[in-house]
């Protein structure tokens, strides 16, 4: 997290509108932290405005760490022992990343039936990462100047340009 956190500060210092978020799997901060995630202006659910709003409290969360860094500790301690958190670097308003990762939860299967797409998943987001071609790439990584995640063990760095 601390490597996070320096690399935020770089960009940060060259370009002032970047915020940084957790994205968190609500179920996994719950189970691990003993306490379900509340909405306040710093923390969303994605299930929020949604048909699977009553499903909020276990569905993924977005939390603004920007200036407020009181919870980074938890997260942390949450990231190091479930695959429940990754973190987003980008110039996009709480408001306006709900919105675009909230247009990315829903997959069509093969037969034309709806899925759940755990992208906030960071095992998820790692087999789709290795799977997209450069255009599905660039569609879904799109304004998230860099995401950074942990899985099996290993850091990752996704950047919407690479």
């Amino acid at each position: 997290m601390g490597e996070i956190l320096d690399r935020f500060s770089r960009l940060r210092h060259e370009d002032q509108t970047l915020s940084l978020y957790a994205l968190v799997d609500g179920l996994q901060y719950q189970e691990y932290l003993g306490c379900a995630l509340r909405a306040n202006p710093a923390r969303r659910s994605l299930l929020e405005d949604t048909p699977d709003a009553p499903l909020a409290h276990a569905g993924p969360w977005l939390i603004d760490v920007t200036d407020d860094s009181s919870q980074t500790s938890q997260l942390e301690q949450l990231e190091e022992a479930l695959p429940s958190v990754s973190w987003l670097i980008t110039p996009i308003d709480i408001d306006g990343l709900t919105q675009l990762l909230q247009l990315k939860l829903q997959a069509e299967l093969p037969d034309g039936r709806k899925a759940l797409l755990r992208f906030y998943d960071p095992r998820v987001l790692n087999n789709l990462r290795q799977t997209m071609d450069e255009r599905q790439h660039a569609d879904f990584f799109v304004a998230i100047q860099e995401w950074h995640y942990a899985c099996n063990g290993e850091r990752f760095v996704v950047r919407s340009h690479a």
